[in-house]
């Protein structure tokens, strides 16, 4: 299955291109046996997450690859709050997944893991109302999807070291600590409830991104409010990449309560 890796290195001269798919299994794990086991377990919601994240940050085209003619690349607002159909699932949930992705029904982006001997399944997006998909094949660069998972670590090693060594002074540090009877712990998880329910409130208030609006152009603008609500209520904010990464599902849920609509 992952013959075009081999322990976290991806062949681009060999596969320039690869799925959609194929891509999210590469960010599931840098190792053949956690991705296989990541695979089997069905985890894939973190990884489709941060391709749509990157896809809709411009760090990763998507082309339609079809056999037709040259690949086209396809515009990333296709892809922005569009449903991704993962590619297996618990036999518990096909049923209630096979009805709320069916072909016509929602737009949605269509991943398959499944290469059956002569027959080869395409990753599809398809639109809504419509049994044909808009575009078959969807592929990504490799050399795209390689920059862009090594700027992320850049960025995830860069928090890590603000969290390890803290930017107040020592002589600061070394006061609190003594005025602290025991060592502090981990601080507390944020409220992503509450923070859902405040994107809600500004999604209500603002409406969907318009680019004649320069308070309310794009995504950004609506990260930014969301910190500065982060910092009101515990005087300190998530990881713009932690944010970026459930911003999709929701302003879908938004999307879909105000229109019927993804």
């Amino acid at each position: 299955m992952f013959d075009h890796v081999h322990h976290d290195w991806l062949d681009q001269r060999k596969y320039p291109w690869v799925s959609l798919t194929e891509a999210a299994i590469y960010l599931i794990s840098p190792d053949d046996d956690a991705r296989l086991a990541a695979v089997n377990s069905h985890d894939w919601e973190h990884p489709f997450n941060r391709l749509r994240e990157w896809i809709v940050g411009g760090k990763i085209t998507v082309y339609e690859a079809w056999h037709d003619g040259p690949c086209k690349p396809i515009p990333k607002e296709e892809f922005f709050g569009v449903l991704i159909k993962y590619p297996s699932y618990p036999e518990a949930k096909q049923r209630q997944i096979g009805l709320a992705f069916m072909p016509g029904g929602k737009a949605f982006i269509q991943c398959n893991l499944a290469r059956r001997p002569k027959e080869v399944v395409f990753d599809r997006y398809f639109e809504k109302g419509k049994s044909e998909p808009r575009w078959r094949d969807l592929k990504v660069r490799s050399e795209e999807l390689v920059a862009a998972l090594k700027a992320s670590n850049i960025e995830a090693a860069a928090e890590l070291e603000a969290m390890v060594f803290p930017t107040d002074p020592p002589d600061q540090i070394e006061e609190e600590d003594h005025q602290q009877t025991a060592k502090p712990g981990r601080k507390p998880e944020f409220n992503w409830e509450l923070i859902e329910t405040e994107c809600h409130r500004l999604m209500d208030h603002h409406g969907y991104f318009d680019v004649s609006d320069p308070e309310w152009d794009c995504q950004a603008r609506l990260e930014e409010a969301l910190k500065r609500f982060c910092q009101d209520n515990w005087q300190r904010e998530p990881a713009g990449s932690t944010l970026r990464q459930r911003l999709p599902e929701w302003i879908s849920a938004w999307r879909w309560r105000k229109t019927g609509d993804v």
